[in-house]
């Protein structure tokens, strides 16, 4: 009797992630953020960046490494004996600007006792007003657009490679105080923030989105949101014991930041325009387009037309 070839089962390949995913690897570390909003002001050589972080050599070494393996700095050599070199943002990096405005914006509502960042203003050289820029879409000119006027279509999943690294927390959640870097301190945690926005609720459904998420884990990033207000836990039912998580001000004025990264990874690290998360804008059922505006004088705001400075510079006008 011929013998039967055991039968073999095909192990699924695992879901490509999104580049949506790839972009909230790079901005979930709070070094790399430290690090390109010192560069985006000027900050260049390692020392200067060693000198204004108190990073470690070691550390800024290794995220330097990183920000360039990205495509998000490059290097331009300023001596040969010993070689020494600047570190100056791609045209990858340089478009993370919108990313950089919305962040300060929420902790300026948010967050304005941050102690790792000096305090600064936006100043628009344009109408030369110190300025609160205002987030809306592009495509239509509207301005004040919040997440309660979008709706979300997720195409892929958000994970990329689980044994990254990068997916090790940089930061330890302390909640006694929350500002950006902090939000994007650890992926899961930015992870969990992104899923929270498209609309997830239930402990169940977050496990969905994340995948390879622990139970612990998750209930720990769930406490740590509860806990700096940025989700409020209710009954699914009035008296029933299992609870949902919902959104609150403070985490909805948080969009714009997911807005101008996702569109950024669009952008720049898909190869067919699509970051894994569409975000419509109901009004008019198109693709929402970030950009923020100048309160003063409406105008959208460019890297090139504005500035970031400490409040001791003089000459500028407030609005």
């Amino acid at each position: 009797m011929p013998t039967v070839p055991p039968r073999t089962v095909a192990t699924p390949a695992p879901p490509a992630s999104s580049a949506l995913g790839h972009a909230l690897l790079i901005a979930g570390d709070r070094w790399n953020l430290q690090i390109v909003r010192a560069v985006f002001d000027g900050a260049e050589r390692f020392a200067h960046l060693r000198d204004e972080l108190g990073i470690s050599d070691a550390v800024l070494s290794q995220r330097l490494g990183r920000l360039i393996d990205d495509g998000i700095l490059d290097t331009h050599p300023y001596s040969t004996a010993p070689p020494r070199n600047d570190y100056r943002l791609t045209e990858l990096g340089d478009d993370l600007w919108l990313v950089f405005v919305a962040l300060w914006n929420w902790d300026r509502h948010w967050a304005p006792w941050a102690p790792d960042r000096p305090v600064t203003q936006l100043h628009h050289r344009a109408c030369g007003y110190v300025i609160a820029p205002v987030f809306g879409c592009g495509g239509c000119q509207a301005i004040g657009v919040t997440a309660r006027d979008v709706r979300t279509e997720v195409d892929a999943p958000l994970l990329v490679d689980v044994a990254d690294r990068r997916s090790r927390r940089t930061a330890k959640s302390d909640a006694t105080g929350m500002d950006s870097s902090s939000v994007l301190a650890d992926r899961w945690s930015t992870l969990l923030l992104a899923a929270a926005l498209e609309g997830n609720r239930r402990f169940g459904d977050f496990q969905g989105r994340l995948g390879p998420i622990s139970p612990v884990t998750l209930t720990d990033r769930l406490a740590y949101f509860v806990d700096n207000g940025m989700l409020v836990r209710t009954p699914i039912v009035d008296g029933a014991r299992r609870q949902e998580y919902r959104t609150t001000p403070k985490s909805l004025d948080f969009f714009p930041v997911f807005a101008a990264l996702n569109a950024w990874a669009a952008r720049h690290l898909a190869e067919d325009g699509r970051s894994g998360l569409t975000i419509v804008h109901n009004t008019g059922g198109h693709l929402l387009e970030p950009r923020y505006t100048c309160n003063a004088c409406n105008a959208a705001l460019h890297r090139t037309d504005t500035e970031f400075r400490r409040p001791t510079q003089r000459g500028e006008q407030r609005n």
